[in-house]
C-alpha cells in the first residue's frame, strides 16, 4: 500500500532567540534535547510516518545544518533551502515550492516541537476533509488561541483578548496550534506575491475567502514546545 504522505518540510531557519546563549554558537535545529539535536527528533518522527522526502529551510548558521547532514545519513532524500533573509513561515514554505509542489499533500513541522501526534492519522484526516490546510491543535493555554466551529473549521482567532471572526459560522471553541500542519500543494497557487509572510495570517485570509481550513485535535497526545532553555531540561 502506498504511503498516505511522502513529502514534508521542517521549519528551521529562525534565530532561536528564546534559546540564547545556546544559539550564539549553534542554529536552533542543532540544539541538543536529551542528548540529540532537536531536528533529529523531528526527522525520526517523519520517517515513522513513511515520509521519504524532507525539505529543511535554513538561514542562521545554515552551513552548520548542511555539515550535519553531510555527516549523518537518514536514508531518505533531504533537500535544504537557503534563505538570504528570514522569510517567515509562509515565505519559507513558498520558497520551497521546487521540492513540495506536485506532492499532492505535504506536512510541515516546526523544528522545536516534540509530540506524540500520529502523523499518519493527521494526514488521513486531512485527505478525507479535502481541505486546503489542516492544523494540529490541542486544548491548552495559549496567548494566541484560534477559533473553531463545531465541525473543526478554522474561523478566526483571538488577538489581545478580542475575537476576530472571519466567517459567518458560529465559532464555539478556542484551541491552540501545535506547530504541525498538512497542506494541499494547491496552496502554491494561492500564495501572495509577497516574499516575506507568516502562514497563520495567510490561512486566516484564506478562511475569509471561503477556503476550507480545518483543525485536527490531537487530544491527550503528548506535545511540547522545546523552543526555550527551561523546556530543554524537562
Amino acid at each position: 500500500m502506498s504511503n498516505v504522505i511522502t513529502h514534508a518540510m521542517i521549519l528551521a531557519a529562525g534565530f532561536g532567540t528564546r534559546l540564547k546563549p545556546l544559539t550564539d554558537a549553534l542554529p536552533k535545529a542543532l540544539i541538543p534535547f536529551h542528548n540529540k539535536p532537536m531536528i533529529e527528533y523531528v526527522i525520526t518522527k517523519l520517517l515513522s510516518a513513511g515520509i521519504n522526502n524532507i525539505t529543511i529551510n535554513t538561514h542562521y548558521f545554515a552551513e552548520k545544518v548542511r555539515e550535519f547532514f553531510q555527516k549523518k545519513d537518514f536514508g531518505v532524500r533531504i533537500n535544504i533551502t537557503q534563505e538570504d533573509e528570514i522569510l517567515g513561515t509562509g515565505g519559507g514554505i513558498k520558497n520551497s515550492k521546487l521540492y513540495l509542489d506536485g506532492s499532492g499533500d505535504f506536512l510541515v513541522h516546526n523544528v522545536d516541537v516534540v509530540s506524540g501526534i500520529d502523523l499518519m492519522r493527521l494526514a488521513e484526516y486531512h485527505k478525507t476533509q479535502n481541505a486546503l490546510a489542516t492544523l494540529a491543535v490541542k486544548k491548552r493555554n495559549t496567548k494566541r488561541p484560534l477559533l473553531i466551529d463545531s465541525d473543526n473549521n478554522l474561523c478566526g482567532r483571538v488577538i489581545e483578548g478580542r475575537e476576530e471572526i472571519l466567517t459567518n459560522k458560529n465559532c464555539l471553541t478556542q484551541t491552540a496550534f501545535c506547530g504541525v500542519y498538512m497542506f494541499s500543494d494547491r496552496i502554491f497557487k494561492l500564495f501572495p506575491e509577497d516574499k516575506i509572510f507568516d502562514i497563520i495570517p495567510f490561512l486566516l485570509n484564506m478562511v475569509s475567502k471561503n477556503e476550507k481550513i480545518i483543525c485536527y485535535d490531537i487530544g491527550i497526545a503528548e506535545w511540547k514546545d522545546i523552543g526555550k532553555i527551561k523546556d530543554l531540561e524537562s
